[in-house]
Parts: C-alpha cells; structure tokens; sequence
C-alpha cells in the first residue's frame, strides 16, 4: 500500500528540516525522510562560529538538536533510517521508494546533501574504520596523544584540523598548494597552534601499515620526490560529492553531479524542487542551505495549491 503526503521532503540537514517547518506552517501535510537522523552534514562539526545568533559558537549537534525539536514542534513527521532508492514520477504524482514501502505526493524536495570524496588511492578503502577517517568530530577521540595527518586546505580541514590539535600529539596538514583555501580566521589559529605542522605542495599517493595505519606516502608536486610520514589516523577533507544516484533524470545535473535549479529552486519535472549542498551553487553553509529550503518550500507550496 502506498502512503500519500502532499509534500516530500528527501534529507533531514539544515535544508530539509527548515523546508519542514515553513510547509507545516503553511498547512501542507508533509513527510520528511532521513536515512539516518536528522541533522546532516553539521551533525559533524564540533563548533560552529558563524551561524547567526551564537556569538560564543555551537556545537553541530546541539544545533542540529534544535532544528529538529523545532521542525517537530511544528508538527512535521519525520521518517528516520529510511534510505530512498528511487523517485519517479508519472501521472503528475511523485512515487517514493524505500526498503519495504512507497510513498506517493504532488511535489517533492530534495535536500540529500553531500558525502566526503575520496582521494582513491591505494590503501584508503582498506584502512577504512582502522585509521581512516572523515569525521574528525566522530572518530577524534581515538587518536589521542597520537600522530594524524589531515588532507585538505579548506574550511574543514581547517576547522578540523585544529579540532585535532586538542587531542592529537601532531596534526600534519598536506595540502597540494602552498596557500590555504580556509576562512582566514581558520588559518590564522592554525598557523598560530604549535601542534599542526603544513606540508605544503604535497599530494597523498599511498597508505599502508599492518592492522592500522602507520603512515601515509606523500609527493612532491613539482619536484615528484615521495616520502613516508608515520601516522596513525588520516583524516580526509578533499570535497564533497553530492547524493543523487537514486533521481535518475528527473532533474538535470552540472559536471559534478550538483543538480541545476531555476532562480525559484525548480528543475525540468514540474514539482521537484531542490535545496541545500546538493543544489549548483557557489556557497555551501548551513545559513544558505536555511535559505534554500525556505525558498523551495515557499514554492512548492504555491505548486501545490495549484494542484489541490
């Protein structure tokens, strides 16, 4: 049996959970779906500085923990641990696949975010979960008063890099450029912090050990000279690759797999609108993923006024 919901909103992060509240609140009967909680992607950062109304900064998670009370209290349901397969669409309704059931609606939002790339090399799938990692939020504890190295020049690398430093003996930074990509502010502490060490013009070709991970090999990238460092953790900040494998072509993506929206945050399929990290755009925060699913939902909810 398929369930009905006028809207369906696909990711439960900053995006997704926002969308939720201003559907609820216009009277659309909504159905949020999350594979695994909600939250997202901020659910992995361990301060946040530059949301607006936290002058001393917040944990990812204790936000996080607030967007969903307030998406709750709002009355929005949501569907946790439910991983959607498929969204097709036909007889201008919206069919939703999960394991084990379908759900049909007029419109749908797509807030699914990204997931950490990987650099593919040689050794990173294997050490995966035993000294690889891409949370540093998540797995920081366990290298403690250890050697880690983070690859990566950006905000969060950065970000968790100096995360790092207050627990690891030595956070190497290798990054492929001599210049850092990270919020100035970011660089200036990191530069400042005595535990983290930059290895710069530098790209990681290779990871080994016996159990664990005990070092990365790391070249040169204009002299190609390649040398070991001991490690015993790599934390890996090297993009982001955006979740969409289950949209088929329902919606248009640029090279990269970002979806491509209109100024309303529309595709080609009429009701399939698009908001957050997923979407074509040229900044990713929570502050704009918060604008593109009040944007979205605004207006799905015209569309689906249309339709009633």
């Amino acid at each position: 049996m398929t369930e009905f919901h006028e809207a369906i909103i696909i990711g439960g992060g900053p995006a997704g959970l926002t969308a939720g509240i201003y559907l609820l609140r216009a009277g659309i009967d909504t159905l949020l779906i999350e594979k695994i909680i909600p939250g997202g992607t901020p659910l992995n950062s361990w301060n946040i500085e530059n949301y607006p109304g936290f002058p001393n900064g917040i944990s990812g998670k204790d936000l996080m923990d607030r967007f969903t009370l307030h998406a709750k209290n709002t009355g929005l349901s949501i569907k946790e641990f439910a991983e959607v397969e498929d969204v097709s669409y036909r007889n201008q309704r919206f069919v939703i696949k999960i394991p084990n059931a379908f759900y049909e609606s007029i419109g749908v939002i797509i807030a699914t975010g990204t997931e950490p790339a990987k650099m593919n090399i040689p050794g990173e799938n294997e050490y995966i979960g035993r000294g690889i990692s891409y949370c540093a939020t998540c797995d920081g504890a366990f290298f403690r008063n250890l050697d880690v190295a983070v690859i990566g020049g950006g905000d969060a690398a950065i970000e968790e890099g100096l995360s790092l430093a207050n627990i690891a003996k030595k956070v190497y930074v290798i990054h492929r450029r001599d210049t850092l990509r990270a919020q100035k502010i970011l660089q200036e502490r990191a530069f400042r912090n005595d535990r983290m060490e930059f290895l710069w013009n530098k790209i990681p070709v290779k990871i080994g050990g016996k159990e664990q991970v005990e070092f990365i090999t790391i070249e040169d990238t204009k002299t190609k000279e390649q040398t070991d460092v001991k490690v015993d953790g790599v934390f890996v900040y090297v993009g982001a690759r955006p979740n969409t494998a289950f949209l088929g072509n329902l919606a248009d993506r640029d090279e990269a797999g970002f979806v491509i929206t209109d100024e309303t945050l529309a595709t080609k399929t009429r009701g399939l609108y698009i908001a957050g990290d997923v979407r074509k755009k040229t900044l990713r925060q929570i502050s704009t993923a918060v604008g593109d699913g009040a944007l979205a939902a605004v207006n799905l909810e015209r569309y689906i006024l249309e339709q009633r």
